[in-house]
């Protein structure tokens, strides 16, 4: 069942908490917000506001990851991070500041590595209906599946108070280092912890693999990726994509994964050339200069917007105006945020922290700036000036994303004109793929055993 986002949650009060927790955490919901256009929640009503929780978490995007869980809870969280973060400046201080846990790992250091101090502070946060949030693949990554689990989640869950359970967190970014992009967070059922460490460990991969997009093998994603693309294009077609969720659409992620599964093992050699084939497709649009394809979910819904917008082009007309006025005066901060980003590039899972840091630092500044040349011009046009800063630099970016769609672009359009037999060629063999596609589809849904009806609808 599909509940709404909430980023506030009902929870316990944070009374008790400290000023600068209360601060950070107030900084830090407004800022993911901000960042992500659409965060949406499934699974709230596993959260009980009223008994010690341990959230168990994946963690494909780094701080953010964190910062995300931390939306849906009100009450003081206690976060578990790798000791080495609290050396790192500025970031190990505000770790200390909302009393995150640090824990050793054994890949870290060399020789014997002792937790019972961390371990003894996680059961110490979990007493009196206390919040727990360890991430159990112990790194994070940019792949579209679950890592093997650490044991530590479970070795203090068997021995943390009676009551405690583990809700086990699907995080699962639509494109994870993406601006204004889509994410859904889906809450598990709780889990009581019992048995052995290595079989409570295996009961929340289990159900961490269940909530997420898993694919086994890395050389997979890709292909996941772009049949995933072009599923949701033939849906689209058929009326059936129309107001697609997040949530909606990593599950038609996970039910191309189970295709794929089921055409590995009935057919493996169809499934090589299938691979083969989309490889092809997704080389020769490189070649050709029109963009290749990520490991990412989907391409964050700006088509459905672009539609719209193509059945009234006068919008692209009444709307230059305002857009033109948010990249007049946002070219600064961008330049500078690209520069940041130029001289110190991140690694593909790191991407959205470091927009969202930087972002949040060099957009403000210049925000402060130019606020403050408008005020000593005329002081009258201050206020209204700096509220119209962050509205029409988003409507910039929406406007500049549907002429990218529209491909308004003189590059591209030199592209198409120069490779019109190999593009034309290009379009004929997706076409194509798509058909035998759509075929699978109706294959692989037709091999799934139908629920038997109600024995009073058959009389």
């Amino acid at each position: 069942m599909r509940e709404a986002t909430k980023v506030a949650g009902s929870g316990a009060s944070s009374r008790g908490t400290s000023s600068a927790y209360r601060v950070l955490r107030t900084i830090a919901r407004s800022a993911v917000r901000t960042f992500y256009s659409t965060i949406e929640a499934t699974g709230l009503e596993h959260i009980d506001p009223t008994r010690p929780t341990i959230y168990a978490p994946t963690h494909p995007n780094s701080i953010i990851d964190p910062l995300l869980v931390g939306l849906f809870e009100d009450r003081p969280i206690c976060f578990v991070a790798r000791d080495g973060l609290f050396r790192v400046p500025v970031f190990g201080a505000i770790l200390r500041a909302v009393g995150a846990v640090p824990v050793a790992r054994r890949k870290d250091h060399t020789g014997k590595v002792d937790n019972a101090a961390a371990f003894d502070a996680c059961r110490s946060a979990l007493e009196n209906g206390g919040v727990l949030v360890l991430f159990p693949e112990g790194k994070t990554h940019g792949r579209l599946r679950v890592e093997p689990l650490k044991t530590g989640l479970a070795r203090i869950a068997l021995t943390a108070p009676s009551d405690v359970r583990i809700i086990p967190i699907g995080l699962n970014y639509l494109v994870r280092h993406a601006f204004r992009s889509d994410v859904h967070v889906a809450f598990g059922a709780p889990i009581r912890p019992e048995g052995e460490p290595k079989e409570l460990t295996k009961t929340v991969q289990e159900a961490l693999q269940q909530l997420s997009v898993h694919v086994e093998k890395e050389d997979d994603e890709r292909l996941i990726a772009q049949v995933t693309a072009i599923v949701a294009e033939v849906r689209a077609k058929a009326g059936l994509d129309a107001a697609v969720t997040p949530a909606e659409r990593v599950a038609l992620a996970q039910r191309v994964v189970d295709a794929y599964r089921w055409l590995e093992r009935r057919d493996p050699e169809r499934t090589a050339e299938l691979r083969e084939r989309i490889t092809g497709l997704l080389e020769e649009r490189a070649a050709l200069g029109l963009g290749g394809e990520r490991p990412a979910l989907q391409h964050r819904g700006e088509r459905r917007i672009a539609e719209r917008w193509t059945e009234d082009p006068a919008t692209l007309l009444l709307g230059a105006p305002l857009a033109l006025w948010g990249i007049a005066n946002h070219v600064p901060s961008y330049l500078a945020l690209r520069a940041l980003l130029a001289v110190s590039p991140p690694s593909f899972y790191r991407g959205a922290l470091l927009r969202l840091g930087g972002g949040l630092a060099i957009f403000g500044g210049f925000y402060a700036v130019q606020t403050t040349a408008v005020a000593m011009v005329a002081p009258w046009a201050a206020l209204p000036y700096f509220l119209s800063l962050a509205p029409s630099g988003l409507f910039a970016r929406r406007y500049l994303a549907e002429i990218r769609l529209h491909r308004f672009g003189p590059r591209r359009f030199w592209r198409i004109l120069k490779h019109r037999d190999r593009i034309a060629i290009l379009k004929l063999d997706r076409e194509q793929l798509t058909r035998e596609l759509a075929e699978l589809r109706t294959e692989y849904l037709a091999s799934i055993p139908q629920p038997s009806a109600p024995a009073s609808t058959l009389n």
